[in-house]
């Protein structure tokens, strides 16, 4: 029991849990694309919400993105996430694949609105983002990542140091 309430398991659970998500969402995303309201025709025509619609009243937001972003973005993002999404979930390159999902979701939210209903309690739609939920949860498993790379080789050197002290007091 004192096993699965450490901070190395609830971290590795969380990091996980995370890249599962983004690896089925991004699969979603290829099974979704081309089907009428699908993926491809939100990115081409959704216009950025930044905030959220309807707030300030009468602010609808900009865009939609140019066909030269919006097309590489529509077809790229999914891929995106099922390559980042498995890294993150087996524990490769935590730092990067993390920092790039921070930036990818961060586009989301631009795109959708931090506030996509409108409103901070539940309405009936989706009220608040979990994407900003995502990024901090994602920011612990890089700073923890970096924080155990740190000691670990704080510990090799400890040993590293203690090997030299032993073999020169044997002689």
């Amino acid at each position: 029991m004192k096993s699965l309430l450490n901070l190395r398991t609830a971290v590795t659970v969380n990091r996980i849990t995370i890249g599962f998500f983004f690896f089925l969402s991004g699969i979603a995303n290829y099974l979704n694309f081309s089907v009428p309201n699908g993926f491809y025709q939100t990115v081409i025509t959704q216009k950025l919400q930044i905030i959220g619609p309807g707030i300030p009243p009468g602010w609808e937001g900009v865009g939609p993105l140019p066909w030269l972003i919006a097309v590489p973005y529509a077809w790229l993002l999914p891929l995106a996430e099922i390559v980042l999404g498995a890294l993150f979930t087996l524990n490769y390159w935590v730092r990067w694949t993390g920092l790039l999902l921070i930036i990818m979701t961060f586009s989301i939210i631009l795109a959708f609105g931090i506030i996509p209903a409108g409103s901070l309690f539940p309405n009936g739609a989706e009220s608040f983002n979990k994407n900003i939920l995502f990024i901090s949860l994602i920011w612990i498993c890089i700073a923890y990542d970096a924080y155990e790379q740190k000691m670990s080789r704080r510990r090799s050197q400890a040993m590293a140091n203690y090997t030299v002290t032993v073999s020169d007091d044997d002689m």
